[in-house]
C-alpha cells in the first residue's frame, strides 16, 4: 500500500505539471512521464484487490497451496516472514497439535507488525499456541535442527541484510531437523535475486530431497497476477530435509 501511494502521487505530480501554463513540450513530456507510473498504480492496485478477501483472495489461496505441502500433523512449525500472521494462523487451526513461531523484521516500509500478528492470532483463537519475535531470515534465533517444519511465503527475496539468497534459504533449512518438512514460496525464477534455477537446485539438494513447481502449475492465477513484478517468477520449493 505505501508503494502504491508513493507512485499514485508521483503520477499525479506529473499530470498536474502538463496542466500547468507552461511551455508545450514541458507539459507533453510531463503527460508522458505519468504514462509509466499510472501503469505502475494500476498493476499495484489490481494485486492488492486479488490479494484481499473482497477481491480474488489468492494471499489465502497461496497460503491453502504452502499448508497442503505440509504432511507432518503436530510438532514445532516456523514461519519465516510471517507478515500480519495470516499464514501461521492457519497453520495453527489446520494442525491444532503444533506449537508454531512466526518471525519478521515489521520494517518501517510495511504495514504489519508483532503487536497486529498478536492481536490477529487472539481473535481467532490460536494464540496460546504461536508466538512472534522480531529477527532477520539470514540469521535466525534458533538452534540447529529445532523444528519439524519450516515454511515461508514471498520473504527470501525481501531480506535486504544478505545478498546470496542460497544462504538465506539454507539458514532457514539450518533449523529444520532431519527428516522435517519445508514449504517455500518464492519469486524463485527470477534471476537478479536467486540465480539459475539449476544452480539454485543444485546448491539445495546436497541436504535436502526437493521438489519444486511453479505457481501457475498448482494454482491458476488471473493473467495480470502473471507479471514478473508480481508472481510471474514464483515457485514453490518444498520437500525434506535429509541430513
Amino acid at each position: 500500500m505505501n508503494k502504491l501511494l508513493i507512485f499514485l502521487g508521483i503520477s499525479l505530480l506529473f499530470l498536474m505539471i502538463a496542466f500547468f501554463p507552461i511551455h508545450i513540450f514541458l507539459r507533453v513530456l510531463s503527460g508522458m512521464l505519468a504514462v509509466p507510473f499510472l501503469y505502475i498504480v494500476f498493476i499495484l492496485s489490481y494485486s492488492i484487490y486479488q490479494f484481499s478477501e473482497f477481491g480474488g483472495n489468492y494471499q489465502s489461496k497461496i497460503h491453502d497451496v504452502i499448508v497442503s505441502k505440509v504432511d507432518n500433523d503436530s510438532g514445532k512449525i516456523l514461519d519465516i516472514g510471517t507478515g500480519s500472521g495470516s499464514l501461521i494462523i492457519k497453520l495453527a487451526k489446520v494442525f491444532p497439535g503444533s506449537s508454531l513461531t512466526g518471525i519478521d523484521y515489521w520494517g518501517e516500509n510495511w504495514e504489519y507488525s508483532k503487536a497486529q500478528c498478536e492481536e490477529n492470532a487472539k481473535i481467532e483463537g490460536v494464540a496460546d499456541r504461536i508466538q512472534f519475535l522480531k529477527a532477520s531470515a539470514s540469521k535466525l534465533p534458533f538452534r540447529d535442527a529445532e523444528f519439524d517444519v519450516v515454511v515461508s511465503c514471498l520473504t527470501f527475496h525481501e531480506v535486504k541484510d544478505c545478498h546470496n539468497k542460497t544462504d538465506v534459504m539454507r539458514e532457514a533449512l539450518r533449523v529444520l531437523k532431519p527428516g522435517g518438512t519445508f514449504v517455500f514460496m518464492d519469486l524463485f525464477l527470477d534471476e537478479d535475486a536467486f540465480g539459475e534455477r539449476a544452480v539454485l537446485v543444485a546448491d539445495l539438494t546436497d541436504i535436502v530431497e526437493l521438489k519444486h513447481e511453479e505457481l501457475t502449475e498448482v494454482l491458476d492465477l488471473p493473467k495480470l497476477l502473471l507479471n514478473k513484478k508480481v508472481l510471474g517468477n514464483a515457485m514453490v520449493f518444498h520437500g525434506k530435509k535429509t541430513k
